[in-house]
């Protein structure tokens, strides 16, 4: 088999001898030697393969030397193999001339030399090796060059492309500056933009400047916190070193600001960070809240009006009835000299006991009463109120369950937290027809302790969950309306937070204690 990476060369001769010793002179390991025996073999092998040389003996039967020259060249592939003829012809210069007009490139008379053969042989493969090289790097250039010609037309397109984009993010972006331009000018809300280098402000809007009452020109020659902004539940002790209008990722911060008429107003401030001019700036945005929170304190004050009026009228028709009982006895005791019987006189005691407990109750709504907080854990105070509930639902054919998970230890007033207990606990007790069920869970749920209590009673209208926990609002017949007033009271004094889930199959009473 014929090695790839060697060099073809064609020997024709129609006689075996010669071939031969031809093979021999040629015998290298770069070379492939391939051995014709007329002009049609010969014809036959260059169709097939690519030669760098041919050695081509003139006389021979059939198709002569001149005539398989003559084919050769006439074909394209191998119109520039070079032809050497051998030969033991004549020398004359017409004989000659006849070769070299057929094709060839040289002459070998024989008897020939063989160093002289093997070295024109050589010549001819170097040319071969040369002119494939070439063909080589040729192709090499024009694969760069149509490389090198789609790279150019897409780094155009790449351009094209790019232009168009930053055609169109220009657009956007003057579009953009148009659009904050129009929303700084004209917002509801006072901007200013200040460079974080030196403080200085550089723009205001017209909002800024109606509400403050400065001007642009009064900017330029003032302090730094010139509008003496003001966290709403910031310690006044504590030194402010960055106005608040410099500060970085503020967001919708309660704070009071100063006007120049040294009038001070309520306001909602944001700030965000910008670079204008290859400068570090900060937007602060103030959403003027004045008349809002203005109004929220009048609201408050006339709830605590009406709170005030609601209370009083409680108080004054739940303490009337056991006054009435009590006054009546003593004007009937006025009238007559004999002494009054015992059951009177413990009827008015009893009428008594009455106000003063509603006035007790009353006194427990206090916001600023005194409790005794401490370390106490939850489950253990539940536990020991559980026989005192199991009795009260066991006179009714009700029961209550207990599934209580692992808390950590919470800051309670162990009297309070019992009262809240009971009251709910109690409330669910009554609600509920025999066989009912009332459940109390503890658990943890996201950093809180969760105390829900669950009946299995008829639930809450709309109309009355609205007014649950409003003082001296009831629905017993023999309530006083202070109940869950006070448990809204307790939770609030613990900091904790109380929900009410409610439906035809229950009411949930869930509260949540931080620790």
């Amino acid at each position: 088999m014929k090695q790839k990476n060697k060099v073809n060369i064609l020997i024709v001769d129609d006689r075996p001898e010669n071939i031969m010793a031809l093979e021999a002179v040629l015998d290298f390991k770069d070379y492939n030697l391939f051995a014709a025996y007329s002009g049609e073999e010969a014809l036959k092998y260059v169709l097939q393969h690519e030669f760098a040389v041919i050695l081509l003996d003139v006389q021979m039967p059939g198709l002569n030397g001149f005539e398989t020259a003559e084919i050769i060249k006439k074909r394209k592939q191998s119109s520039h193999t070079p032809i050497i003829f051998v030969t033991a012809l004549s020398k004359a210069t017409e004989h000659v001339s006849t070769g070299y007009s057929t094709g060839a490139i040289d002459y070998i008379f024989k008897p020939y030399n063989p160093i002289v053969l093997r070295s024109k042989v050589e010549a001819f493969v170097q040319i071969y090796k040369k002119q494939i090289e070439i063909n080589q790097k040729n192709q090499l250039l024009e694969k760069q060059a149509t490389e090198l010609k789609e790279k150019q037309n897409n780094l155009e397109l790449i351009v094209k492309e790019k232009t168009a984009e930053l055609v169109k993010k220009n657009s956007e972006l003057q579009i953009s500056e148009e659009r904050f331009k129009k929303i700084f000018r004209y917002s509801p809300n006072l901007m200013a933009i200040r460079m974080l280098k030196d403080k200085k402000y550089i723009a205001v809007n017209e909002t800024w400047t109606l509400l403050t009452g400065y001007t642009s020109q009064d900017l330029e020659n003032l302090p730094e916190d010139i509008l003496h902004i003001r966290e709403t539940n910031h310690s006044t002790n504590l030194p402010y070193t960055i106005p608040y209008d410099l500060r970085i990722g503020v967001y919708n911060v309660e704070i009071t600001y100063e006007t120049k008429n040294q009038e001070v107003r309520s306001g909602l401030i944001s700030t965000e960070t910008a670079n204008i001019n290859g400068e570090d700036c900060i937007i602060s945005t103030i959403t003027d809240v004045t008349e809002r929170v203005q109004l929220e304190k009048e609201i408050t004050r006339l709830d605590r009006l009406n709170l005030v009026g609601e209370m009083a009228a409680g108080i004054a028709h739940e303490i009337r009835n056991p006054m009435t009982t009590v006054l009546g006895f003593l004007q009937l005791a006025k009238n007559q000299k004999t002494p009054q019987p015992e059951e009177y006189i413990n009827l008015m005691i009893d009428e008594l006991h009455r106000a003063n407990g509603i006035i007790t109750e009353f006194l427990t709504l206090a916001k600023d009463k005194a409790n005794d907080r401490r370390q106490k854990d939850l489950n253990s105070i539940i536990n020991t109120l559980h026989p005192l509930l199991r009795a009260e639902a066991l006179l009714d054919s009700k029961e209550v369950k207990l599934q209580l998970e692992d808390c950590p230890l919470l800051y309670l007033d162990e009297k309070e937290i019992r009262q809240l207990i009971l009251n709910i606990g109690l409330n669910g007790l009554e609600a509920m027809n025999p066989g009912g069920v009332l459940l109390i869970r503890t658990y943890v749920k996201e950093e809180r302790v969760v105390l829900d209590i669950k009946d299995e009673g008829p639930g809450i209208s709309k109309e009355i969950i609205n007014n649950i926990g409003t003082p001296f609002f009831t629905t017993k017949e023999k309530g006083t309306g202070l109940g869950l007033a006070i448990c809204y009271s307790i939770v609030a004094r613990h900091s904790a937070h109380i929900d009410i889930e409610t439906s035809e199959q229950g009411t949930s009473f869930i509260i949540q204690f931080k620790y």
